[in-house]
């Protein structure tokens, strides 16, 4: 979403300047009025060179079996003829979710202002996927939105299955590998120091596969701080590398290419697609 600064009159006449986010000037001046804020003056601040949210960095997007539920009700409200509106403002009211909840608030916002419910969900790419916006604009053109609705909740429940077995089939090499870094580190912290300290009192010349152990040793006791501030480093990258568009476009390149991660995603994601989507 965008940010805003603002320039208000509030409940006893004093002057208030801030900044807020939303999605739209209409719909920051709409939360201003509900914070009793009169607004007198709304920018929109410009976008950075590097835009990039960092506040996403450390949000966890929304679970899936949130959007099975919030599926089935919006089915259940439409089907039974509950107008649009009135359903996404009783399901924000009930959400558990915040980051859901605050979505769905900023949605019934937009479709007060009379926008299209896939137009106003777009906005909040996040929460909603490409996908999700696409079949609901096909809903909405089609006048089958509440079929549409219960297709993508059955999607979604098959797709929170094939995660669950992939994390059930990962569960037992990532024990093994977590074990063998630990026992690396110990190795490398405790184990070979002793030998080194022994060696030394020797005084004598070490064969280059013993250095080079002594050496990695070394580097993990006296320099471990910067090695993990590294760790840390390179991760905050990757996800800040991920958020542009060219490093999103290239990291699911490589996703799709790689034998096991690209396999186990892609091929039960298109055959569940097609099972669903004729």
């Amino acid at each position: 979403m965008a940010v805003f600064t603002y320039r208000g009159r509030g409940s006893k006449g004093e002057l208030l300047r801030g900044q807020l986010e939303a999605a739209s000037s209409d719909a920051a001046s709409d939360a201003l009025i509900r914070q009793g804020i009169i607004p007198l003056e709304i920018r929109e601040r410009p976008a950075q060179a590097f835009n990039v949210d960092m506040k996403s960095l450390f949000k966890r997007p929304v679970p899936l079996d949130v959007l099975v539920i919030f599926c089935r009700q919006l089915y259940s409200l439409t089907k039974a003829g509950v107008p649009l509106l009135r359903a996404i403002r009783g399901l924000s009211q009930s959400a558990n979710h915040p980051q859901l909840k605050a979505a769905l608030e900023s949605v019934v916002v937009e479709l007060t202002n009379g926008k299209s419910l896939s137009a106003a969900m777009k906005m909040h790419p996040q929460v909603f996927s490409g996908l999700f916006v696409s079949m609901i604009s096909v809903g909405e053109n089609t006048g089958r939105l509440d079929t549409l609705l219960l297709q993508l909740a059955l999607y979604y429940e098959q797709e929170v299955e094939t995660r669950r077995r992939i994390q059930s089939a990962m569960r037992y090499p990532t024990f093994v590998i977590s074990a063998i870094l630990l026992a690396m580190a110990v190795l490398n912290i405790k184990v070979i120091p002793q030998f080194s300290s022994m060696f030394s009192r020797f005084g004598v010349d070490l064969p280059l596969p013993t250095r080079i152990l002594i050496g990695t040793s070394n580097v993990f006791v006296h320099y471990w701080p910067l090695m993990l501030a590294g760790l840390v480093a390179s991760w905050l990258g990757l996800r800040l590398w991920r958020q542009t568009p060219k490093g999103g476009e290239r990291w699911d390149q490589w996703r799709l290419k790689a034998r096991l991660w690209g396999t186990s995603s892609t091929v039960p994601s298109c055959r569940v697609f097609r099972a669903r989507f004729p």
